[in-house]
């Protein structure tokens, strides 16, 4: 019964000790290209300077792992009739890419989810997803696979500064946002107080 005890009070210990480590999906673990034949994303294999960091994180056990796309999940059974594309699950299978779980925003924003996860650490090619998590002190790894990350984080928060009227005026809709700014102030001042939900 003592072994018992101490069993779990060692586990309730480990679960208390462990980080949470996230990390993107498309153009971050996975890269793929706009095929003009094809009128469709196609797979160009795994990028192999984060899938190192990957299994490095996920062979220490005091670290959970999660995958976190803006994948439509309804989209996902599409990926295993086209030879030119993968599923997520069917690469990180493929891969031997072993995580503690796989979560799709469905087009959202990902923090929320890495909020819910408690993630410490993100990595993600997606400016806007990386200036989030930076927002909310969770320290963001850019995946730039392509060079272009400075071009694009440029534009997200030029994109930010607009006021959502002008957004609207040329077509595009208003941010998703938690009302965070890349300085992690809130953009409204009479918010300040209030708890992010």
């Amino acid at each position: 019964m003592k072994l018992l005890f101490e069993n779990w009070r060692k586990y309730l210990k480990e679960q208390e000790e462990q980080k949470v480590i996230t990390f993107d999906f498309d153009d971050t673990l996975s890269l793929s290209h706009w095929g003009e034949e094809e009128d469709d994303w196609v797979n160009d294999g795994p990028n192999f300077p984060m899938i190192e960091k990957f299994k490095e994180y996920v062979n220490n056990p005091s670290i959970k792992v999660y995958v976190v796309t803006s994948r439509y999940e309804k989209d996902e059974p599409k990926s295993f009739e086209n030879p030119d594309q993968y599923s997520v699950k069917q690469f990180l299978d493929e891969h031997g890419l072993k995580v503690d779980g796989l979560y799709f925003t469905n087009g959202q924003p990902k923090i929320e989810t890495l909020l819910q996860l408690a993630s410490t650490m993100h990595h993600d090619d997606d400016a806007g997803d990386i200036l989030d998590a930076r927002a909310n002190n969770i320290e963001a790894v850019v995946s730039d696979p392509y060079g272009d990350y400075e071009k694009l984080e440029a534009a997200e928060l030029q994109r930010r500064e607009q006021k959502p009227e002008e957004l609207e005026e040329v077509g595009m809709p208003p941010m998703i946002s938690m009302n965070i700014q890349p300085s992690g102030k809130k953009e409204n001042a009479n918010l300040q107080d209030e708890p992010l939900t």
